[in-house]
């Protein structure tokens, strides 16, 4: 294998992974993606998640894209910035052990909002959820739904947190579910990675405080200078203009299946969600 090294930043949808590409892509020595491969490891990722597939199958898939994608690569750094990634963080980590994760973390409730009001056939909507529960129930009799993005994210396995609740959730609430999900597997995964080759940093710091988007560059082997910064204040993959904030109903669910991650990661539930200018 060559000497690039590849760095992996992890997120939920919806939480700044492609404005970071947009931030890296043209500087020089850095190969960035946004969500490589992204249905087809997205699939795997998944089944992955919920036990459907084991080690030695994540890793055949890694080895037939990641693995040859870094190897060919002609520059010191290989990025993929992708939701996709949440929950092989061990499997990546044990065919790279030199690589660089990144945990981007946005607050669950923008998160949230924007994927429930702005991409409405795009994750958890009811159709897709209830063709991927019958083929988990039945996987040998019915065909298994295909790699497009609207079928794969993951639902909670029988004797974890949620599982009974689950098969009720709203599709508001599938994604209250999907946020806390993503970002705690993210930190838990991260446990087995050295302290120099992770960084977990917020959105809202990394678009804000020069300070930390330093850190974050650091992890590129790239210095600050203020003109990142102004690349960060400009929205990315905005699919309708406009800010969605949540009305009391719709903040105590959220509160009650993802206010325990809120408050792991820093996020005060009860500051007002703060407004992006379009």
């Amino acid at each position: 294998m060559n000497s690039t090294v590849p760095v992996f930043i992890l997120g939920s949808g919806r939480s700044g992974t492609l404005q970071m590409v947009k931030l890296l892509e043209n500087i020089e020595g850095i190969q960035a993606h946004h969500e490589y491969l992204f249905e087809k490891i997205l699939k795997s990722a998944v089944l992955y998640r919920m036990g459907v597939v084991g080690d030695e199958e994540i890793k055949k898939l890694l080895m037939e894209t990641y693995v040859p994608a870094v190897y060919y690569a002609n520059t010191p750094i290989w990025l993929d910035s992708s939701n996709a990634l949440p929950w092989i963080v061990k499997p990546l980590h044990e065919l790279f052990p030199n690589a660089r994760f990144i945990h981007l973390l946005r607050d669950g409730r923008k998160v949230v909002s924007s994927f429930y009001h702005k991409f409405t056939e795009v994750v958890y909507d009811d159709q897709c959820v209830n063709i991927v529960k019958n083929w988990l129930d039945n996987p040998d009799v019915v065909l298994p739904p295909p790699p497009e993005k609207k079928y794969w994210r993951p639902f909670p396995v029988r004797g974890e947190k949620y599982f009974e609740e689950f098969a009720h959730y709203s599709r508001f609430q599938r994604l209250c579910y999907y946020w806390q999900d993503c970002n705690m597997r993210i930190r838990d995964s991260l446990a087995i990675v050295p302290d120099a080759q992770k960084l977990s940093i917020h959105l809202e710091d990394l678009v804000s405080n020069s300070a930390s988007l330093a850190r974050f560059l650091e992890m590129f082997g790239v210095a600050y200078d203020d003109k990142y910064m102004q690349v960060l204040k400009r929205p990315v993959n905005v699919a309708v203009a406009q800010n969605f904030l949540m009305t009391e109903q719709e903040r105590l669910e959220f509160e009650k299946i993802a206010g325990e991650a809120m408050k792991v990661f820093g996020y005060d539930a009860l500051i007002k969600e703060y407004q992006v200018a379009y």
